[in-house]
């Protein structure tokens, strides 16, 4: 089915998101009383901005206002981030099995690879709080560019169409092969190619 209309494309998603929900309801259960804008419609806000391009909570709450009709409760920028932030987990998984249904998805060949997440200005560092430590941030290299950073490493299973199948962001330091092997181990059906090929005989 092609949906050619953005309504329908809400609707659509929504619809998928809700499914997903009521069989993780068990994890979502939260004290108190239920929010007016439920954990379906909050994901479902969030992936849609995300596919539209909406990348910052400013804009995506504010372009939703026009349709109040699809998405009538729509949360203060703080109590939205705060819950997003919450659910965070519960996020990946429906994007993962959303992507398990898509066409698009389904091409077996794939790349690993991983790009720097600085922090705090390099220079900076030895002026910094010292919290990001507790956060997981440390000191790590990219060896192409010869450069040292202080931060993550963003880890991707992309398809060869550029279909983002799975992440992971560890710290620095983190040898790529080490994230490399536990992406992998939750994906024993691909046909890995480039460097993602050392990261396969790992696990055998």
């Amino acid at each position: 089915m092609i949906i050619n209309e953005f309504a329908d494309f809400c609707l659509a998603m929504y619809v998928i998101v809700d499914d997903i929900c009521q069989q993780l309801e068990p994890l979502l259960r939260r004290p108190g009383p239920d929010p007016e804008c439920s954990n379906s419609e909050l994901i479902a806000m969030t992936l849609i901005g995300e596919c539209k391009g909406w990348d910052l909570e400013t804009d995506l709450l504010s372009n939703f206002k026009d349709y109040r009709d699809l998405f009538p409760i729509i949360p203060s920028q703080s109590r939205f981030n705060r819950r997003r932030r919450k659910l965070m987990y519960t996020f990946n998984l429906i994007r993962r099995i959303g992507l398990s249904w898509l066409d698009v998805a389904q091409a077996k060949q794939c790349v690993i690879d991983s790009l720097p997440i600085p922090a705090v200005q390099f220079h900076l560092v030895p002026s910094s709080t010292g919290e990001w430590p507790a956060y997981g941030a440390d000191f790590g290299k990219v060896s192409s560019k010869k450069q040292t950073f202080f931060g993550y490493k963003l880890h991707l299973l992309v398809t060869i169409s550029g279909v983002i199948l799975d992440f992971e962001l560890a710290p620095a330091s983190v040898p790529d092969l080490e994230v490399g092997f536990e992406l992998l181990t939750e994906h024993t059906d691909l046909q890995l190619t480039g460097r993602a090929i050392a990261y396969s005989k790992e696990l055998k």
